[in-house]
């Protein structure tokens, strides 16, 4: 008897610890939008021609000091967003930057151009589509100018 009692207590241990970690890698999902590289769906664009999008789970490890380590699912989740402007002869390089998932799922980030600060939202769409909308905030004066583009999953 005793030793079925000690069974029990190790499988409900077990399916214990299986539940934690199916439901910590669950909590590391994109929220709505899909990781990867979206493309104006207007080749002739004289905007956003690319956008690459990474939701990044944020899982770290931690030393524990005695040669084993804990690892911490959904530490740090965020995005990451990489544009590219339309430019001659080749597309302008916009960098990478963090970006963070609001409670309606768009993904909003800022890019600091120095003449410009760029505030973009990435909103869901129908199908494989995103809406790029984007906010400049002119540092010589100019009036804050807003415009968005539509982006299709690669």
């Amino acid at each position: 008897m005793f030793s079925r009692q000690i069974l029990v207590v190790c499988v409900a241990a077990l399916l214990g610890a299986a539940a934690t970690v199916d439901r910590a890698e669950a909590t590391c999902v994109a929220p709505g939008i899909a990781s990867g590289r979206y493309e104006n769906v207007d080749p002739n664009t004289r905007s956003i021609t690319t956008a690459n999008l990474q939701f990044v789970c944020g899982s770290r490890h931690i030393d524990n000091g005695d040669g084993t380590y804990t690892l911490i699912h959904d530490a740090d989740p965020h995005w990451t967003l990489r544009l590219w402007g339309a430019c001659h002869p080749s597309d302008c390089d916009w960098g990478t930057t963090r970006g963070q998932t609001d409670r309606v799922g768009r993904v909003l980030a800022t890019y600091d151009q120095g003449f410009a600060r760029r505030s973009v939202a990435v909103v869901p769409s129908r199908g494989n589509l995103v809406q790029l909308v984007v906010t400049s905030h002119y540092t010589d004066g100019r009036a804050t100018r807003t415009w968005s583009e539509y982006l299709r999953l690669q």
